[in-house]
């Protein structure tokens, strides 16, 4: 199972899968009857929606970073008096900054209840890893367009 996007459909392709788009309430029941053999989520809907229970395991592949940002228009941005504009956008940055390593931290407790609770996860090796990555390399540049080349190149190298 993945959501509906192209990209995660065709990294699922690449790999030889049969990509499933369903409803996320739909995930647990379609495991637990054999449906889809499969999901990719985050830790914490893993453990929360209790998939590791009709998996065999899982697979930590750290494919995808869960993360937050902070959005505005220009135009409210540039509606602001300089000072004003200075503190908002350092708060901005705070807050998020904050917000990520909450969500990092939940991440891994929820990984490691997984654990507690008799889930099995499995770990890449550093040649599986690699694998993987240059699996991915081709999808990659298939959204080149679309993200920006440069925006793939800095997620490639990070």
């Amino acid at each position: 199972r993945v959501q509906s996007s192209d990209v995660a459909k065709q990294m699922i392709s690449a790999m030889g899968g049969s990509p499933q788009a369903m409803s996320f309430s739909e995930v647990y029941g379609a495991l637990q009857t054999g449906v889809v053999d499969g999901q990719e989520n985050t830790w914490s809907n893993i453990y929360t929606k209790k998939f590791f229970e009709v998996q065999d395991s899982v697979t930590e592949t750290n494919h995808q970073l869960l993360a937050y940002l902070f959005m505005t228009s220009s135009e409210f941005l540039e509606s602001l008096d300089d000072d004003t504009r200075t503190q908002f956008m350092q708060i901005a940055s705070d807050v998020t900054q904050d917000a990520n390593q909450t969500v990092k931290a939940k991440e891994a407790a929820n990984r490691a209840n997984i654990l507690k609770a008799g889930g099995k996860i499995n770990s890449l090796t550093p040649a599986q890893r690699k694998q993987w990555v240059d699996t991915m390399k081709p999808v990659w540049s298939q959204f080149d367009a679309y993200i920006g080349k440069d925006l793939v190149k800095a997620a490639a190298e990070s």
